[in-house]
């Protein structure tokens, strides 16, 4: 299996919406959602990521498997020199597969070596354990807590 990332594009809305509306999917993130997302939302929300991303705000991208779109990786709040990490696996066939791994390895090199980060900082739910132990094997460490987050960092 080849794991590649991109930057969104538009037409990765009418694949994304199912995940945003799998609760599943979204159990661990920091999004919530009240009502069901639409496309016309989700269109909205990639066109703001892609004009964020051209702007260099922020850093969105596709997770491709062998072609795939499969999930998707960010690193946000690009403030001195620290990015904020989020990823989540939308196509559950994907899940336990090792891509989440491959993708955080790709998005860290991207980080500090295309734009520059000196560190990047995921939060991660105490009961997400899956992605606590990944971000330990890749190198993250803690460096506080809050009620609903482990705050973790690696630096270049």
């Amino acid at each position: 299996m080849q794991v590649t990332i991109r930057p969104l594009e538009e037409k990765d809305a009418y694949t994304s919406v199912k995940w945003r509306n799998d609760h599943e999917v979204f159990k661990y993130t920091g999004n919530t959602y009240s009502s069901e997302i639409t496309i016309e939302s989700e269109l909205n929300w990639i066109r703001n990521v892609i004009a964020n991303n051209e702007a260099g705000k922020e850093f969105r991208c596709a997770i491709e498997v062998d072609g795939e779109y499969v999930g998707n990786i960010y690193l946000t709040h690009l403030t001195m020199g620290i990015g904020h990490y989020h990823i989540f696996i939308g196509n559950k066939d994907y899940w336990g597969k090792g891509i989440a791994k491959e993708a955080s390895r790709l998005i860290i090199s991207e980080g500090f070596n295309s734009l520059g980060l000196r560190g990047i900082e995921p939060n991660v739910r105490p009961e997400n354990v899956t992605a606590y132990n990944l971000y330990k094997k890749l190198g993250f460490v803690e460096f506080g807590k809050t009620e609903e987050y482990i705050k973790m960092i690696i630096n270049k």
